[in-house]
């Protein structure tokens, strides 16, 4: 079978459920823990429910993301062209957007967050993914860091040196972690959520490399030098994670614990790495591990609406979450099953019709 069109079973359920995760996280803690966060202005207030705590560390699913972006990207990329490459991306990133981002603009002037010019802007400039905000929801702030990293891989494929992925996967790491290693001594605290570090991938260029190691041990060798990049990027995750844990701790002014997110994250590198070596070819993986791209860009400001009216109307908390959550995950399904495959074949026919003419 060609590279090209190898799945990971193992990959998109684990996608799917560090999406799950992140959700549950906005539903079951950020939504009351910030009041001065989207999430829970969107809600309307949700009352404190300190007994889900628990699900205070689920925001690290985002790190779990861009591990798994550095593997499947670098693996997509090798046999590909700078055009092929820039197409495959355009239409992975921009149907789902487009298909959410107007969804969440109409919440947000529904439950007053916003006003019809500013909500245009918003959805303009998170359609056009500008990779500084506002946006229509504070969730896009990841996708400039990984259009930074596709903009690296593609450079290398215009170039024709895409043999040296592992050497510059290797530099975006190593400058990563040494960041995060200067952090605590020099008290860097001011440079937590620098936006512009954030697209240079300095801090989480670690979580890139270490998916780009792991697809170099499953496709070319296991080595030493790579086991232990990988390990020394992973030390770099972990103390960005703590780094993050500090600035969460801030915001809802108590004090969170390390443990939990970092552990998480582990565990579930520790599985990805597992997964690849297994052959789960199910076809519904791969249908799962595209619903988890609207699902995270849909849930967030669209459901806290939802779970807010479902409290404020005496639905009980956990049964609300339950709701909204089942109802998010549906809604996903119809975006990456239904409203994808249309955008994009409007985009095979428009934007990249050359393509086809050449074919």
């Amino acid at each position: 079978m060609a590279q090209q069109k190898t799945t990971f079973g193992g990959v998109d359920i684990l996608r799917f459920l560090a999406a799950v995760l992140v959700m549950f996280y906005h539903y079951g803690y950020w939504v009351w823990a910030f009041p001065g966060g989207v999430s829970a202005r969107a809600s309307g207030g949700i009352p404190p429910h300190p007994e889900m705590d628990f699900l205070g560390s689920g925001w690290v699913g985002v790190q779990v993301f861009f591990v798994i972006s550095g593997f499947v990207i670098a693996f997509s990329a090798e046999n590909s062209t700078p055009l092929r490459f820039f197409e495959a991306r355009v239409k992975r990133l921009a149907p789902a957007a487009w298909v959410c981002a107007p969804i969440t603009a109409a919440v947000l002037l529904l439950v007053d967050l916003s006003w019809p010019t500013d909500a245009v802007i918003r959805l303009v400039r998170t359609g056009l993914f500008v990779p500084f905000d506002p946006w229509v929801d504070s969730v896009y702030w990841t996708l400039g860091i990984e259009i930074a990293f596709y903009a690296v891989v593609w450079t290398l494929l215009r170039l024709g040196r895409f043999h040296l992925m592992e050497t510059v996967a290797i530099v975006i790491g190593l400058i990563s972690t040494f960041f995060w290693c200067l952090y605590y001594p020099l008290d860097l605290s001011d440079l937590a959520e620098t936006r512009w570090l954030q697209l240079a991938l300095v801090h989480h260029g670690c979580f890139f490399a270490v998916g780009v190691m792991l697809w170099l041990m499953r496709f070319k060798a296991v080595t030493r030098a790579r086991l232990g990049f990988s390990a020394l990027f992973l030390v770099g995750g972990v103390l960005q994670i703590a780094s993050s844990v500090d600035v969460h701790s801030i915001k809802v002014e108590a004090t969170m614990p390390y443990a939990p997110p970092i552990v998480m994250f582990l565990a579930a590198t520790g599985l990805m790495a597992w997964s690849l070596r297994l052959n789960l070819s199910w076809r519904g993986w791969r249908r799962i591990g595209l619903m988890t791209y609207p699902l995270y860009l849909i849930h967030d400001v669209v459901g806290a609406a939802m779970l807010g009216a479902l409290v404020r109307a005496g639905v009980p908390y956990l049964l609300s979450i339950a709701t909204v959550g089942a109802t998010m995950i549906a809604a996903s399904w119809l975006v990456a099953i239904e409203a994808e495959p249309r955008i994009r074949l409007l985009l095979d026919q428009t934007v990249f019709r050359y393509r086809l003419k050449a074919a």
